[in-house]
This record gives C-alpha cells, structure tokens and sequence, in this order.
C-alpha cells in the first residue's frame, strides 16, 4: 500500500512539472521591452549588441513617454519629473553607476540616470552668419537678427527646459526679457516649425538662425533628406556652441528608468548598466547621435566634425520648480506656446 502511495505522489508531481514547464518556458520567451522615441531603427544596432553579449532578447518599440517599457528612455529632464510624479520608475540607484554620471545628470532620489546628453546649439546659415558671430543665447536677443531667427513653439518641452536653465542662471527678469527680445526678432506672424524643419529653413536661407537638438542633424543625413532637398547641410549649415567662456553650453539628457513592477528587474538593470559601459556609449554616440555621459568616452566622429564644446554644469535637478513660470514668461511674450508644429 506504501509502494502504491509513493508511484502514486511521483506520478502526480511528473504531472505539475510538465503542466507547469511550457508555462515558466514561454514567460522565458518573452523579450525584455525598451522604447526609442526617434524611430527604433536607430536604437537597434545598440540593443543587437546587447542581446549578442549578455543573450537576452529585446523588443525596441516606439513609445514615447508612456514609461510602459521594462526598460524606459525618456527625452527629457522635463518628462522624465513627470515619470517620476507618476510613480513610474523603480529606484535603481547604485554606488557603481553614481561613480559614471555625474549628479548633475542623474536623478536626486536614484530614479533615473543620464544616459546621453543632448546639446540645444544654435545652428546658422554660413552665407548670412560669420563664424564666431554667435557666441551666445544671449546674442539672439539683438535687433539687427529682426526677421531671421526661426523657431520652435514655446510648448516643446526643450525651449522649456532652456528658459528654465537661464531662470536658474541669471533669474526671471533676466531670462523673460530675453524670451521678449527674441520673440521679437522672430517676426510679427513667425511660422513654427520642429527642429528637422528649422533645419532646412536655416540651410536654405529662409532664416540666418535657429537653435535645434544638433542629433536631429544627424536623423536628417541618415535619412537621405540631404538628396530629398538637393543641399548638403554641411556645405551650408554651421553650428555655434554658446557660451564657452560662461556658464557653457546648454544640455539636457536622455534618462533611462526600470518600469515600476517589472518582473524583469535584473534583466533590465543588465540593459541599463550596457548603455552606460563604454562600449554601449560608443554605440549609442555613433547610432543614435547623441553625446556620452562618460567622460572617457569620445563622441563619434560624424558629432565631432560639429567642433567640440565645454557643457553647462548646472544640475538638470534644479529646473524642476521653474516651469511654470517658463510657461508664463512664454505666454506673456507671445511666444506661441501650445501651436501646432
């Protein structure tokens, strides 16, 4: 009777392991989620990298800021406050990956560490701008660029986050009149445009000046927008960085996070601690054109032929209050703040 018991509880215990085995197999299958928000053609040759070394698979998807990823890239300081109003992050913070970002790029609370920087430069057009004639925001403020500055609507979250750095730097008055003198010299009915088409509106002359996120240079070339507009930019574009012998110039970050209440934790922290190796920072630098947070790694070459620049050491931390007023100074001024681009 004993005998018959025992085949009797080793039968039934085979039977849970195979019921359960497929179950526990497909979960196994599961790609680990990443999100690129400027089209995950770019981001892939990176995480192919990382699937190749550490064996785990990837899905990069196009979300943009619905921190739904097991893995999250966030644009900006901005958004990346937003996601962690939002509970969406787990804390991650680690003495290893405080020792390769800097605090000024990285979350207070270990929610989120830079992982690229992403430079606001003022580009120009070379037939109508001197090399070396901009040295500053500042400059963009004299009447004698009346009509020929191009712009972004006030709304995009990375004119908020410029207006913010100078609240910081310089104070509100300082940073309102400054919005004023430069919505003034971008005309009586300026036409808004996103970055990609300020772009071409300063290549082609239709403006002396612009300020962009200088990756979406980059995106241009890959594209083969270059011959889609019969223009090299780099035979007529030309990129200024500001204000070398002040505060340096303005950056924000690209932040990654862990999705709160991933079951894939270890797995995704694996992803984030590749992106801030060197060789995923390389990686990162030459596909998705953005700058390393690591000082020993350079940027790649095709960022290199922009000239090289000393960054604002303000801490992205810091602007956090100052957006609401940013929101205000912009609407004062007449700086289209929520147009359609």
């Amino acid at each position: 009777m004993l005998r018959c018991r025992v085949t009797w509880i080793r039968a039934a215990l085979v039977a849970a392991c195979a019921w359960a085995a497929p179950m526990v197999s497909a979960a196994e299958k599961e790609p680990l989620t990443v999100n690129w928000y400027h089209s995950a053609q770019f981001l892939q040759p990176v995480i192919d990298e990382f699937s190749k070394d550490s064996g785990i698979a990837v899905k990069v998807t196009d979300s943009y800021d619905k921190f739904d990823t097991d893995v999250i890239l966030v644009s900006d300081y901005k958004s990346l406050t937003e996601a962690k109003k939002l509970n969406s992050f787990e804390r991650i913070r680690s003495p290893d990956l405080d020792a390769i970002v800097p605090a000024r790029w990285r979350d207070r609370d270990g929610a989120w560490y830079g992982v690229m920087l992403r430079a606001r430069a003022v580009i120009y057009n070379k037939a109508q701008v001197k090399a070396g004639e901009i040295k500053s925001y500042r400059d963009l403020a004299d009447p004698k660029w009346r009509g020929k500055i191009a712009l972004r609507g006030a709304s995009n979250v990375y004119n908020r986050s410029l207006l913010a750095s100078m609240i910081v730097h310089d104070g509100y008055e300082s940073a309102a009149a400054w919005a004023k003198a430069v919505r003034d010299n971008a005309g009586v009915y300026p036409e808004y445009s996103g970055d990609t088409g300020n772009i071409w509106r300063v290549a082609k002359g239709e403006f002396a000046l612009g300020f962009v996120n200088t990756y979406y240079i980059c995106y241009e070339m890959a594209k083969g927008r270059e011959k889609t507009n019969g223009l090299k930019l780099a035979d007529t574009l030309g990129v200024a960085w500001l204000d070398q012998d002040g505060a340096g110039q303005h950056v924000n970050v690209t932040g990654v996070g862990v999705r709160a209440g991933t079951t894939r934790k270890d797995d995704a922290m694996k992803l984030v601690r590749f992106l801030l190796s060197p060789k995923g920072q390389a990686l990162l630098s030459k596909n998705v054109f953005k700058y390393p947070v690591r000082s020993d790694v350079a940027p790649s070459p095709l960022l290199q032929s922009f000239g090289t620049f000393r960054a604002d050491d303000l801490n992205l931390n810091d602007l956090e209050l100052h957006y609401d007023e940013v929101d205000g100074i912009y609407r004062a001024v007449g700086w289209r703040a929520w147009q359609a681009e």
